[in-house]
């Protein structure tokens, strides 16, 4: 056995477990996900039928098209409106250097060592005040806000190279 080849099988032999431990729940949630509802809490590892109509039960009864194209407009909205708004002034950090520019990094900075929940509160009472509550537009606009700073401070280092 060559070296090269004995490093590989030790290698697998070693990556193996962690393989299998990783792969684990995904088999047993995919094969919960396909059994008959009788089957759903016995003990049986594998199905008697494998049942593909659940996924569309599931999409149905839950309502999971709507949640899912609400998740993809808020993300898109938030993503969509923290680049337009960070492109430009991280553009102007890197390029200008301004009154201020030491403290509005170290507020960038700062800004994102403060945990969220602390803001929940005040931003719901804003959100109540403002109608909002119930609005994925809202939402997207708070994730815009909560990730300005990040970005603003990631392309600042891009445009920097």
């Amino acid at each position: 056995m060559t070296p090269k080849l004995k490093r590989t099988v030790i290698a697998w032999l070693l990556l193996a477990p962690l393989i299998v431990v990783t792969i684990f729940p995904f088999a047993v949630m995919f094969l919960t996900a396909v059994k008959p509802r009788t089957e759903v809490l016995t003990p049986a590892w594998w199905p008697s039928e494998f049942r593909w109509s659940n996924f569309a039960d599931m999409w149905v009864a839950t309502g999971f098209g709507q949640a899912l194209l609400n998740s993809l407009y808020v993300s898109a909205l938030a993503t969509i409106g923290a680049i337009l708004i960070s492109v430009p002034a991280a553009y102007a950090m890197s390029r200008f250097r301004f009154a201020g520019y030491g403290a509005f990094r170290q507020f960038l900075l700062i800004s994102q060592m403060i945990s969220p929940i602390v803001l929940v509160l005040g931003l719901f009472r804003l959100m109540a005040a403002w109608g909002l509550v119930e609005s994925t537009t809202a939402l997207g606009f708070i994730y815009m806000a909560f990730n300005v700073a990040f970005t603003v401070w990631m392309l600042q280092s891009y445009f920097d190279t």
